[in-house]
């Protein structure tokens, strides 16, 4: 082999490093956003990933409706058909305020039975604690 051939070599192995790389960190930054589990009278309603802008409403067959809007990294109840409103007073859940909230990741409706959790690569029900 000559040198050329070497380097050649060389520069395409790096340049498919980088290309490795970079998609790593973007599909890493996609993930990363986490996602929501939505529980209703104590069972795993639905689990569905982040998407900004996205509203899910939960109809339950008694009448109680939810409303939860979804951000680029967490949630909040934008309506409910409760009497307190509670929930919806509770503000959003996101990836850099569910340390510091009351109710940590969690948004509550007591009245309606549901339960809406932020599952992040920080925070996952599922894991222990270590």
């Amino acid at each position: 082999m000559k040198r050329r051939d070497l380097v050649l070599i060389a520069a395409l192995a790096l340049l498919g490093l980088a290309v490795l790389t970079i998609a790593l960190l973007q599909n890493r930054s996609k993930t990363s956003a986490g996602r929501m589990q939505v529980f209703v009278d104590g069972s795993l309603y639905t689990e569905v990933p982040l998407e900004a802008g996205k509203t899910l409403a939960i109809r339950q067959e008694n009448g109680a409706e939810n409303v939860i809007h979804m951000t680029k990294d967490g949630f909040y109840m934008e309506s409910a058909n409760c009497r307190n409103q509670d929930c919806v007073h509770q503000g959003p859940v996101t990836q850099d305020n569910w340390k510091t909230r009351v109710l940590g990741t969690h948004v509550i409706c007591l009245p309606n039975r549901v339960d809406v959790v932020l599952v992040t690569d920080e925070y996952d029900p599922e894991l222990p604690d270590v």
